[in-house]
């Protein structure tokens, strides 16, 4: 049994250049298929259930229509820790592009 959590929207915090993603809402998807099982969670917890989990516990839908989206990361700046999308190996904004809530 396949099961990931998928980013459904977000909220921002912060300031000019220094604005992070705070909450992310989600949905539990159970071999390829969303259920019930629904919620949000903080930046910090996030960071702690990828980390635990593994690399394919979070998954983002692409920023575009028709585009794949991206599984998600944790990332170290300094001593900060941040979530990242990443496609093909590469870094998107797909995150960002949630929509707001």
């Amino acid at each position: 049994m396949a099961a990931y959590i998928q980013c459904v929207a977000k909220r921002m915090r912060g300031g000019y250049k220094h604005e992070h993603i705070d909450v992310l809402w989600w949905v539990k998807v159970v071999d390829g298929k969303p259920t019930s099982d629904t919620g949000f969670s903080t930046h910090a917890h996030l960071i702690e259930y990828v980390q635990s989990t593994g690399p394919q516990a979070l998954w983002c839908p692409g920023a575009k229509p028709g585009q794949p989206g991206a599984w998600v990361g944790v990332q170290t700046l300094g001593r900060k820790k941040y979530l990242q999308a990443y496609r093909d190996g590469r870094p998107t904004e797909d995150l960002l592009a949630l929509p707001d809530k």
